[in-house]
């Protein structure tokens, strides 16, 4: 795999950010209660499976927390989303479901994550090293990632990028970034796929560049309020 190189994307990755999304300000409007409720849903996820429905409730009431109430407020805050059966669809950074963006978490657990920053996100925010495997969605060449927190991080192909971009501004990330945030083999398929969907907005930036954009997003998320 490739080393890792300076940052050298052309627009500031600030500026796909907003502060309120940032580590751990994410859950910043949630109660003490329901931060716990959050980040045990996260916890299951990198340590264990994902929590059924079942234990999902059975957590809620152990911190006195109504069900239906913080599961609401999860979503609301878009935090974490629940299909009609109440299991878990997304907790970003992970999914519930197959999206294509598969990681390995310190060499011994296999999740999904939501899109490639969230991808990049999970080992600063767990401090382990972990492999992903994901797909050009141009020419469904994989693209291999390795990132450790204190060593950094190694890609191949070499000419690698992630799309940083959007389809909408409105709503849940899920439905109008997670579907673009993508690796690419190289930056002309990710300028491609930009020509090939007008109502995305974006730019390629580099692997490193998205690896720290994942690093601010979700690497405080543990720490203590």
């Amino acid at each position: 795999m490739s080393g890792a190189r300076p940052l050298e994307a052309s627009r500031s990755v600030a500026e796909a950010l907003s502060p309120a999304r940032l580590g751990e300000r994410r859950s910043a409007r949630l109660s003490p209660a329901e931060r716990e409720f959050h980040l045990w849903i996260l916890h299951r996820f990198a340590t264990d499976a994902p929590p059924a429905a079942e234990a999902i409730s059975a957590k809620a009431t152990d911190l006195g927390l109504d069900h239906a109430h913080v599961r609401d407020k999860l979503a609301a805050e878009d935090l974490v989303h629940f299909d009609a059966e109440g299991e878990v669809a997304v907790a970003y950074p992970f999914s519930g479901r197959s999206r294509g963006h598969r990681m390995l978490i310190g060499g011994e657990r296999w999740v999904e994550a939501m899109c490639a920053i969230d991808a990049l996100g999970i080992a600063p925010m767990l401090g382990l090293p972990i492999e992903i495997t994901s797909r050009d969605p141009v020419s469904g060449a994989e693209v291999r990632v390795r990132l450790d927190p204190g060593d950094g991080v190694w890609w191949e192909p070499k000419e690698a990028v992630v799309l940083a971009g959007s389809a909408c501004c409105d709503g849940p990330s899920f439905r109008g970034c997670c579907d673009v945030l993508n690796f690419f083999e190289s930056k002309q398929n990710a300028e491609r796929y930009l020509r090939d969907h007008e109502q995305i907005s974006g730019f390629p930036i580099s692997i490193p560049a998205a690896s720290e954009l994942g690093r601010t997003v979700f690497g405080d998320i543990f720490k203590e309020a």
